[in-house]
């Protein structure tokens, strides 16, 4: 079996390895980088999607690709290439004759194909009322059980180079690859939207389908939800931006800083959007969909958040890189205030700059500067005195972190770059901040 494992590597590698130098061989020759961003991200998937995946969220994480292309690729990953021995034709046809349904299109036309599972319309006989049926690519576990077996020795061969330390790709690999696998259990995916859409009950401007749980117990490879009517980001006319935009902030706000569960996968391909001329009030509303990853934060950490993000735009940037750094980013809690003090000092300014840079002078929210600054922390507190004394990145720091990463193409299309002066305005909508400043 040794033997057989190690062959079936070798040939990963070398088929990974002729696909990148040949694709990178084209580059050079037209120097066109969108266009060799969607060759290899075809040739990656013709290997396993989930390389797909990865090589964007390493790419993305490391600001190798703007934003652009960042959601080229987004749109690419939630209309993955898929063949008929994905789907696991019993258990859809018993679920349709189970549940008295009809497949719009019929057993083997999806309308949306992700990573890890298949879209089907469909609507009550009877009724006529239409639901979506999401279904796991057959073999899709040990589909992804393979290719990770692959990629972690891929990764170890990787790690001996000083430029893989250097952009933290291990660590942005075996992360996501964490998230991906979480996203195969569907019976958890249905619990968290049922509490995302109990949470979310009287927000106005939110729609999270909801979901037949009962369906999922009796076919875990199953799920049968309402459908929502939107229309995708690219879809959106320029006039609708900002209403829309409000509405995706606000519900990152409240699910983040009021509830401290969140979406953690809230890229376009997530997002529904809604034009409701009949609601003089919220004549812009959002769908949520696929809640396979969700965050769920502390209440101190919570806290924290909201008093940074309402005071962002009138504090000094070194007080705020001091309640940054003081409570929530760094673990052990308080450990930041037992270095000697020049290293203190020096993370503080360090931080300040960067916040500076980011917020009171651009106005903006760039992904660059975030990770600038986390690249740059991180490189400071790797030394061996104070790597000695444990200093390390908080869970909820990192899982903020990854929403940020998330959402960001988002906001920012919407916002058209004035993320911040639009936050504040959200912020101020929603919580009054002016009346306690």
């Amino acid at each position: 079996m040794k033997v057989i494992r190690f062959f079936k590597e070798f040939y990963f590698i070398m088929n990974l390895f002729f696909i990148v130098t040949s694709e990178l061989f084209f580059y050079f020759i037209y120097n066109d980088f969108p266009y060799f961003i969607t060759r290899l991200s075809h040739r990656l998937a013709s290997i396993n999607i989930l390389y797909v995946k990865i090589f964007q969220a390493i790419a993305s994480n490391n600001s190798l690709i703007d934003e652009k292309i960042n959601n080229q690729l987004l749109r690419f990953t939630d209309n993955a290439p898929w063949n008929y021995s994905d789907i696991n034709l019993s258990d859809i046809i018993e679920v349709t004759n189970d549940f008295d349904l009809v497949l719009e299109n019929g057993f083997e036309s999806p309308i949306n194909a992700g990573m890890i599972s298949l879209v089907f319309m469909a609507h009550k006989r009877e009724s006529l009322e239409p639901v979506i049926i999401k279904m796991k690519r057959n073999n899709i576990e040990n589909k992804l059980a393979s290719a990770i077996e692959n990629l972690q020795t891929f990764m170890f061969l990787l790690s001996f180079f000083p430029l893989i330390n250097k952009y933290q790709i291990t660590e942005v690999v075996n992360k996501n690859i964490d998230i991906i696998t979480h996203q195969t259990n569907f019976l958890e995916e249905v619990e968290n939207m049922t509490v995302m859409k109990e949470n979310c009950k009287n927000l106005k401007y939110v729609k999270i389908p909801s979901v037949r749980k009962d369906v999922t117990e009796k076919y875990p490879n199953i799920i049968m939800m309402d459908y929502i009517d939107g229309i995708k980001i690219n879809e959106i006319k320029e006039e609708d931006y900002e209403g829309f935009a409000r509405q995706v902030m606000k519900f990152g706000f409240v699910t983040t800083m009021i509830h401290g569960i969140t979406h953690g996968d809230l890229h376009s391909g997530n997002i529904l959007f809604i034009k409701d001329v009949n609601d003089d009030k919220y004549p812009h509303k959002i769908g949520v969909i696929d809640f396979g990853i969700i965050y769920k934060l502390d209440s101190d950490y919570k806290g924290l958040m909201f008093d940074i993000l309402s005071q962002i735009l009138e504090i000094p940037a070194r007080e705020t890189a001091i309640k940054l750094l003081s409570s929530g980013l760094i673990d052990p809690p308080n450990i930041i205030q037992q270095i000697p003090k020049g290293d203190y000092e020096n993370i503080i300014c360090l931080a300040a700059e960067i916040i500076e840079e980011t917020i009171q002078s651009s106005k903006k929210a760039n992904q660059l500067q975030v990770y600038k600054f986390l690249y740059k922390l991180k490189e400071y507190l790797g030394n061996s005195q104070l790597a000695a004394i444990g200093i390390r990145p908080s869970d909820n720091f990192v899982k903020s972190q990854l929403i940020l990463a998330m959402s960001h193409g988002v906001t920012l299309t919407l916002c058209k770059n004035d993320f911040f002066s639009l936050a504040d305005k959200v912020l101020n909508e929603l919580f009054h901040i002016n009346m306690l400043i």
